[in-house]
């Protein structure tokens, strides 16, 4: 995963620009950190004081300088961290980090110079260098792991530590004195920089991984984004869609009754005007010849008034549809035998489809459930979803008893079959026909407002979406379809037995 990425020695960055922001990110959330560290730091240097005058011996005021010295170099890179730049602020901690190394250094060269001109011997119990250079592995520490500095300043910080202090050291001290204190600091400054490659090598690959998270969480947000608005485009042109298939269903269908109305208007205006002639050249009672022609015209203005009432009845029954379809109005469930309401409008269905259509007869099959008995419904509600369901069955069955879909010669038996059944939490209502079923490319189009596959003049196209809105908005169920084209349709109607609160539901 880091090939490429990171130098193996230097931890750089490959890429400039993600080396500038690692930095800038990385003194950010380092800054509070060093700071603490700092103070830590300078309250363990100033503390170790007390020990100055049990191991310093005759060096314990210059020893004692340094430390004040280093002290308030400490305090002054403290400062510094709130002045300089950010982006310089680890810089001070290095600084006062060296510093305090070389202060050890002196402490240790002081007294060893004290203890060379008293004449005592550097490998006595009390030698200096068994004390000072335990200090110097402190503060490689603080380099390498609380200051938080990066790895190539804090192996080049300890590095330069360690030297001075060895150097100092090898002035007066015996060889395995030097070799003792070599390999601790060697130890530890070696332990040191496997620790900071280790901790910066982890913060940077954490800082390319919250990048690469970034990146992709502002694609993923440009991509929903994108995805919403195609979402709302595509929303509004289906609106757009439906209300133009809307739109041209309600034209088709006031159009044709509104064209015979003002067909037979503009007759039966000619019929009056030539009434109108004929009498205007009438003078005393009319002759027989005359009065017969009367008759005559007068008969077809009847006609005419007739077939007016005809088609404006209908222009008013498919107003009043879209009104029931659209308007809603504040309707509560109450308990309700179910099978004897599925019944009765069934049955209802089957009567008023027989005395508009001589010579129809279907056979109804009735198969209620027992289990059905009550349900919470709209009762009226419901019993037009009823009757719209058994409408269309009988339809369907007419049809294809009229044309013998499927031309085989056998006989054929309409039927259209009306189930009920208790079915867990939901009562079912299933009303299935053996008619002509619906081609595949139109159902997915059957619970349109407007949509119908009857003649012109025939059916409004508002029977099923009524239904369904009946079914699912007003009654929280579902209205399912099955249809095999030429063997007949299943529609399946589920109600929750459990009443919601008062419901608003579509009405005809």
């Amino acid at each position: 995963m880091t090939a490429g990425l990171l130098h193996p020695l230097s931890l750089r960055f490959s890429a400039p620009a993600v080396e500038s922001a690692f930095r800038a990110d990385y003194v950010r959330r380092s800054l509070l950190l060093m700071r603490l560290a700092l103070v830590l730091g300078l309250a363990q240097y100033a503390a170790f004081g007390a020990l100055d005058a049990w191991v310093a011996g005759a060096a314990v005021e210059s020893v004692r300088a340094i430390r004040v010295v280093v002290c308030v170099a400490l305090a002054l890179g403290i400062g510094a961290t709130f002045v300089v730049p950010q982006r310089f602020a680890l810089v001070p901690a290095a600084v006062v980090a060296l510093l305090g190394g070389l202060g050890v250094a002196g402490m240790t060269a002081a007294v060893q110079h004290a203890h060379h001109l008293a004449g005592h011997a550097l490998d006595a119990p009390l030698a200096p260098n068994g004390y000072y250079y335990a200090g110097v592995m402190l503060i490689l520490v603080y380099v390498h792991a609380l200051l938080r500095l990066r790895f190539v300043v804090a192996t080049a910080v300890g590095a330069a530590m360690v030297v001075a202090y060895l150097a100092v050291e090898s002035l007066h001290a015996p060889r395995p004195m030097l070799a003792n204190s070599a390999l601790y600091l060697l130890s530890a400054q070696f332990s040191g920089m496997v620790a900071s490659y280790a901790l910066e090598r982890y913060a940077r690959l954490q800082f390319h991984h919250a990048r690469r998270q970034a990146r992709t969480n502002r694609e993923l947000t440009g991509a929903l984004t994108g995805l919403k608005a195609a979402q709302v485009r595509l929303v509004q042109q289906e609106k757009m869609a439906s209300l133009g298939r809307l739109t041209a269903g309600v034209a088709h269908e006031i159009k044709n009754p509104l064209n015979f109305v003002n067909n037979f208007a503009e007759m039966s205006e000619e019929l009056a005007t030539e009434i109108a002639g004929l009498m205007a050249g009438v003078e005393g009672p009319p002759d027989e010849a005359t009065c017969a022609e009367v008759k005559a015209l007068m008969a077809d203005l009847c006609l005419n008034v007739a077939k007016i009432r005809e088609h404006g009845a209908r222009a008013d029954a498919i107003v009043r549809s879209m009104q029931g379809h659209g308007g809603v109005r504040g309707g509560e469930r109450q308990p309700a035998a179910f099978n004897a309401l599925v019944e009765e409008q069934a049955r209802l269905a089957l009567d008023a489809y027989r005395a508009r259509h001589a010579g129809l007869a279907p056979t109804l099959v009735l198969d209620l459930d027992p289990e059905a008995r009550v349900v919470p419904v709209v009762p009226q509600e419901i019993g037009r979803v009823v009757t719209n369901l058994v409408n269309n069955a009988l339809y369907a069955v007419d049809e294809r008893s009229r044309h013998r879909a499927g031309g085989d010669g056998a006989p054929y038996a309409p039927t259209v079959t009306v189930r009920t059944r208790a079915q867990g939490t939901a009562a079912v209502l299933e009303v299935a026909d053996n008619g002509v079923g619906i081609p595949a490319a139109l159902r997915e189009r059957v619970f349109e407002p407007f949509f119908t596959t009857k003649p012109t003049g025939t059916g409004t196209g508002l029977g099923l979406s009524l239904a369904y809105d009946v079914v699912t908005s007003g009654h929280g169920g579902t209205l399912a379809l099955e249809t095999e084209e030429g063997a007949g349709t299943t529609f399946t109607v589920t109600l929750p037995l459990e009443a919601p609160q008062p419901l608003a539901l579509a009405t005809a």
